[in-house]
């Protein structure tokens, strides 16, 4: 399912798409509006963030902090988008290293590579965003429920090169639900408004089990890795910072 970060980066690129994309059909509709004769047509958003995540509670004695990026769509469901539907997917990583070593036995033993292993979470969610219905600031809630991804993966590189091998060691997954705020800054209003979007969230995962650096050990040099993973919740709360603009 989502098995590397090449299907996940393929995701947030065709968002970025969409937000290139002229507005068609509806580009003469506002969207949301603090002014009294704004329209009762629905509104549509598309927007992205980056990403800092603070681990909680038994997730926080295993994993420092985690990187990331995140992507919303929201469509409004009256004309001021006090009520929306909003849906949610975001990539973070939690844990990184390289290590230089030998290609292999024999011959092989002269050609030195870096393999890098990663430690990566994916998020969704859906469900809704309330709004304070008019104002210079637009302050929000946000709730959603879903699924989390965590998965561990392998990649090796020569220098300067890109990965020509990649390997996915562990991985876990479950139900997922999300519950925090933000608000909306105003920089441009009109049929395709754009905001500044600050924000923070509290992701509860439950059970899951995960990898972190010191999971996956060597006790030879021909042997197979040892991989220990570690069992818990893994909750996190995650502050962002991005912008959000309509598109229809």
């Amino acid at each position: 399912m989502f098995r590397t970060r090449t299907t996940v980066m393929l995701v947030f690129a065709t968002l970025a798409a969409l937000v290139a994309l002229p507005a068609t059909g509806a580009a003469q509709r506002r969207v949301i509006s603090t002014r009294q004769d704004a329209p009762s047509d629905a509104t549509t958003f598309l927007g992205a963030d980056l990403v800092y995540a603070q681990p909680q509670g038994d997730f926080s004695h295993y994993v420092n902090q985690a990187w990331g990026v995140t992507g919303h769509l929201i469509h409004a469901l009256d004309p001021q988008g006090i009520i929306s539907l909003r849906a949610e997917l975001g990539y973070l990583i939690y844990g990184q290293r390289t290590a230089r070593q030998p290609l292999g036995g024999g011959a092989l033993g002269l050609i030195d590579v870096d393999v890098t292993t990663s430690n990566n979470i994916v998020l969704g969610g859906l469900g809704l965003q309330l709004m304070a219905p008019n104002g210079t600031l637009r302050p929000y809630l946000t709730g959603t429920l879903g699924f989390s991804y965590f998965f561990t993966e392998s990649s090796v590189a020569g220098s300067g090169s890109e990965s020509f091998a990649q390997s996915e060691n562990y991985s876990d997954g479950g139900f997922s639900s999300a519950w925090g705020g933000g608000l909306y800054i105003p920089l441009h209003a009109g049929a395709q408004p754009l905001s500044i979007d600050i924000g923070a969230q509290l992701h509860k995962n439950g059970d899951i089990q995960y990898l972190t650096a010191n999971s996956i050990s060597f006790s030879g040099t021909n042997a197979s890795p040892v991989i220990r993973p570690i069992r818990s919740a893994a909750d996190y709360v995650t502050y962002r910072v991005g912008f959000s603009v309509g598109i229809r």
